[in-house]
């Protein structure tokens, strides 16, 4: 993520922590390939099962959860369970 914080400085940005095996996952997945991200919004996938260096940064616990950062990457607000970008976008800060 921080090597692409300058392409989404218009935009309000948040981190997916989602996983293969995660049904509910599996459904925000379909709902923002289908629909994509609302204006305005950025929606980073992370690999729960692999990136736990950004699940610790950010106090993940569960799959299926979102993080807003800022610029700067640091932590805006976090959530879990939003299943589309309108969704996502109306959770953010």
């Amino acid at each position: 993520y921080s090597a692409d914080k300058a392409k989404f400085a218009d935009s309000k940005v948040v981190l997916f922590f989602t996983a293969p095996w995660c049904p509910s996952c599996q459904e925000t997945n379909k709902n923002l390939d289908a629909d994509g991200a609302p204006d305005g919004l950025t929606v980073v996938r992370v690999d729960y099962d692999s990136e736990t260096d950004l699940k610790q940064q950010y106090g993940i616990t569960v799959q299926h959860s979102f993080v807003q950062v800022d610029k700067a990457g640091e932590k805006q607000k976090a959530w879990t369970g939003t299943l589309s970008g309108d969704e996502i976008k109306k959770q953010t800060v």
